[in-house]
């Protein structure tokens, strides 16, 4: 099974249950309101560019060899769901920080170093843009990166 069913899936579900409820107790049979078929979306077509996850791997790599760096980690965040032993589900909210970046990290100088990873039409939000804030008010380094060049800038002035 493939996930969750759509509401088209689960309307057909409840009108077999409908017609065999209704043939069962000898009456008419009530017609459901089923949605329409969704229409088919063509295929995404390959833009050239680098995308968002692309960019962040290179970047990772940068950092991994870059000597102004002491230490650097992936910052996941977002709300991840969990199956408990009896079945129920947890939510799980990992890095609570509003608008913490892609990539933490420290310097060897002893700065935080935050990059925000964003393709070449990526938005920020602002709760991205307050916390880059942060960082540099602190004296960190923090900046968007939309390519490893802007790494690599970003550390060069560091």
């Amino acid at each position: 099974m493939r996930g969750r069913k759509t509401l088209r899936e689960v309307m057909q579900d409840h009108q077999r249950s409908e017609d065999t409820l209704a043939a069962i107790w000898g009456k008419p049979r009530r017609e459901l309101p089923i949605p329409p078929e969704p229409q088919k979306r063509a295929p995404a077509k390959p833009s050239g560019e680098p995308s968002e996850a692309q960019i962040l791997r290179a970047i990772l790599s940068l950092l991994r060899h870059h000597p102004k760096v002491a230490s650097h980690w992936r910052q996941n965040s977002g709300t991840f769901a969990e199956r408990n032993r009896d079945g129920s589900t947890r939510y799980i909210r990992a890095n609570t920080a509003r608008g913490m970046s892609d990539i933490m990290g420290v310097l060897r100088d002893g700065r935080t170093l935050a990059i925000e990873v964003k393709s070449r039409t990526g938005r920020m939000r602002p709760g991205q843009e307050e916390f880059l804030a942060t960082i540099r008010q602190a004296g960190g380094v923090a900046g968007v990166c939309r390519s490893v060049e802007d790494a690599q800038r970003l550390l060069g002035d560091a």
